[in-house]
């Protein structure tokens, strides 16, 4: 059918097909015809006629170029298809040689790289199409923004994918199903965090921005604001903006870099906050597996033998170790996850929690373990060798960017058995709390420098990072937090609160912006303040706890403080409080005050003041034994001797140990453990007498595994001398 002579030319020169290819597209047309109908050698004369009448023509060149791709397909010798592929690619490279910024060519050279699975060099080539191709050239920049989109997408780089989707959008604003595909995926239901899916705006800058960065093509807004950050180095919305426009392009590396420098010269946290969730995305990109803190860690067992790994996956379902199971028919495989029981203290009623081992996949010949911590899938992956033997080979590791839906995944526990609706949601919230404000807040980020949370709010440059960082996991949250039923709806569960991270971290926001002046009609009537709302000892930060008042406290508070400041790596915070709890007057409800005897111990003896701790044992020791019955008489003892260890004091080690033998004679851990002690003070003597005295109450107690270790001491003595 022929072409409208007033619509779009298919050259995607932006023209008018009547001002462009119109006089001789006829030809190109009849050479596609006779390669269909077989006229290989009639379609070759034709087209190579045209090109010999118009060589220095570009699009000329194109139509061969396609031409000799399409007729390569058809080949059945591989050698000659070869030979075509190759005269296909110097055909564009002759279109190009005569016009450098036709995009056409650039699209169909990334369609070829495509073809051959090189998918990031063809996504290099998309690229250059699209900033090639006039903005006029709706159709061919539709196909070339969805090409990027899908490559985007595919290396994990939603800001990039929805900037090409939005292009696309913009070139068919009357195409329903490309407004439905970005609605739907980049907004609230669709697979990304809120931090991933957004529609980031620019900035105002304090400068002008160049005319050049509104042309609507990506290269020039980057020329622009690359200029703009030379001439305004110290302008935190240039830098932005430009880590905007390289995240736009998939730059990921310089685009966190334009980023962080932004964020370290922004005096706004909210704005320093989007800066920082935004690079967190970034780094979660394909090519940034050594910048990120969120990686992918797989294992990859070939199966040998189908059958034991079908029963050994039937064992794991019923006995609820492999969960979630589904099928995908398209690929062919079955994926789950591999669970373990977390420990049966952390249970309320008959309610359970498992953490996640792993995400299990079988199919293609494989089973592939994968998890964001190396240990847990790594232990998935020891345990199905082991269960398996010679029915799956040696797996192989791998580490690549992680699923956003899995970034906080280790914050989120399996319910195991049946109990009530409520009591299972606090333990989920205790579980992720627990895991955030005890756990994650000591890991040391490379966001963050290689600092972990709490040492980086030290910091003034860090401490604005960390506001990104922990957005980030927040949205990530929210993106895959349970639901649960209420009514006929399902309502997310609010798994956690990161105000209170927040809290503990003292980041609270500090905005550049004027506050928001309001005048009433007519004067109000004064209103008391509200009375701020007591905050628990176990949630205050680390200023909080030191305003605590020590004399109004109690044991029980001081006891708060004192876990709450070791959870904060306050260790001196802790201390004091210690040293407060012990001098209380006697509390029946904390009759034992060991805990706060250890943590001021454990502070003398930090200190290098072996006598002062030495006291404080003593000290425990007789509160212990005048207000809680002697419970932890024990506990003192080898406090004491552990002490004298420290010191390397062995006479004096030595006598505590004997003193603790003699109150439990027939217990083994300790005449091991003071043998041992003795050999690292190089008293070969003192440990031979511990390791005979405990090979005596080994015999006596018929106790075969203490007599092994025992006579190994006695050995290891004997040759200390």
């Amino acid at each position: 059918m022929a072409l409208d002579a007033y619509a779009p030319c298919p050259c995607g020169s932006g023209k008018k097909f009547r001002w462009c290819c119109s006089p001789y597209f006829a030809t190109v047309e009849k050479a596609f015809e006779q390669e269909e109908q077989g006229l290989h050698e009639a379609a070759a004369q034709t087209i190579k006629g045209l090109l010999t009448a118009h060589a220095k023509n570009p699009s000329v060149w194109l139509y061969y170029a396609q031409f000799l791709y399409k007729a390569a397909g058809a080949e059945q010798n591989q050698e000659a298809q070869n030979k075509k592929v190759e005269q296909a690619e110097e055909a564009l490279s002759e279109a190009l040689k005569l016009d450098p910024h036709f995009g056409m060519a650039y699209l169909l050279r990334g369609q070829f790289r495509e073809n051959e699975g090189e998918f990031l060099g063809a996504l290099l080539l998309y690229r250059k199409a699209a900033e090639a191709f006039d903005p006029t050239a709706h159709d061919p920049l539709t196909n070339v923004y969805l090409k990027i989109y899908q490559s985007e997408s595919m290396l994990n780089r939603p800001v990039a994918a929805r900037a090409a989707l939005e292009r696309a959008v913009h070139c068919q604003p009357a195409d329903p199903d490309l407004k439905g595909q970005l609605d739907g995926e980049f907004g609230p239901d669709g697979p990304y965090p809120q931090a991933a899916y957004k529609a980031y705006r620019l900035r105002p800058t304090a400068k002008p921005v160049p005319e050049s960065a509104a042309t609507g093509k990506f290269g020039d807004a980057r020329k622009a604001y690359e200029g703009l950050t030379a001439a305004t180095p110290d302008d935190p919305a240039a830098w932005f903006n430009l880590g905007l426009v390289l995240a736009w392009i998939g730059e990921q590396p310089k685009a966190v870099e334009a980023l962080t420098k932004s964020i370290e010269l922004e005096t706004d946290d909210y704005r320093a906050e989007e800066a920082g969730a935004l690079a967190e995305v970034l780094r979660c990109g394909y090519g940034m597996e050594n910048d990120t803190d969120h990686l992918s860690h797989s294992f990859v067992l070939p199966i040998r033998d189908a059958q034991p790994v079908q029963r050994l996956l039937q064992t794991y379902s019923q006995s609820g170790k492999l969960r979630g199971v589904r099928a995908i028919r398209e690929q062919n495989t079955i994926v789950g996850v591999l669970v373990e029981e977390l420990p049966s203290l952390l249970a309320v009623g008959t309610v359970n929690l498992a953490r996640v081992l792993a995400r299990f996949m079988v199919g293609q010949g494989v089973i592939r373990l994968s998890h964001p911590n190396r240990d847990a899938v790594a232990k998935a992956a020891d345990e199905l060798r082991t269960e398996l033997q010679l029915a799956v080979e040696q797996p192989a590791e791998s580490t690549t960017a992680l699923n956003f839906g899995d970034v906080v995944l280790e914050a989120l526990a399996q319910p195991s058995g049946n109990g009530d609706e409520l009591a299972l949601e606090a333990k989920l919230k205790g579980h992720a709390a627990h895991y955030f404000e005890e756990v994650w807040i000591h890991k040391p980020l490379k966001a963050l420098a290689g600092n972990s949370a709490l040492n980086a709010v030290g910091s003034k440059v860090l401490r604005k990072h960390a506001f990104g960082v922990i957005k980030f996991l927040e949205d990530c949250l929210k993106a895959v937090a349970p639901a649960k039923q209420v009514g006929e709806e399902l309502v997310p569960i609010d798994i956690y609160d990161f105000a209170a991270l927040r809290h503990k971290l003292g980041l609270e926001y500090v905005s550049a912006a004027p506050p928001q002046v309001n005048v009433p009609a007519a004067p109000a009537a004064p209103v008391a303040p509200a009375a701020p709302a007591k905050r628990e000892i176990g949630a205050m930060s680390v200023a909080e706890l030191a305003a605590l008042d020590l004399g109004a406290a109690t044991v029980g508070d001081l006891d708060q403080a004192v876990r709450a400041a070791l959870k904060l790596d306050a260790r001196d915070l802790a201390v004091a409080f210690a040293q407060a709890g012990v001098l209380k007057p006697f509390d029946a409800a904390h009759a034992d005050r060991y805990p706060l005897y250890a943590v001021c111990i454990t502070g003398a003896a930090a200190g290098g003041d072996t006598a002062r701790a030495a006291e404080l044992i003593d000290a425990g020791a007789k509160y212990d034994a005048e207000h809680n019955g002697g419970a932890r008489a024990t506990d003192y003892k080898l406090r004491k001797a552990q002490l004298y260890v420290k010191a390397k004091d062995a006479e004096k080690a030595a006598a505590e140990f004997e003193a603790l033998t003699a109150l439990h004679p027939d217990e083994g851990k300790f005449y091991t453990t003071a043998a041992e002690e003795m050999l690292r003070l190089k008293a070969g003597a003192k440990a031979l007498k511990f390791a005979q005295a405990g090979l005596e109450a080994a015999q006596r107690t018929n106790n075969r595994d203490l007599e092994g270790h025992c006579r190994e001491l006695v050995s290891a003595a004997q040759k200390a001398g």
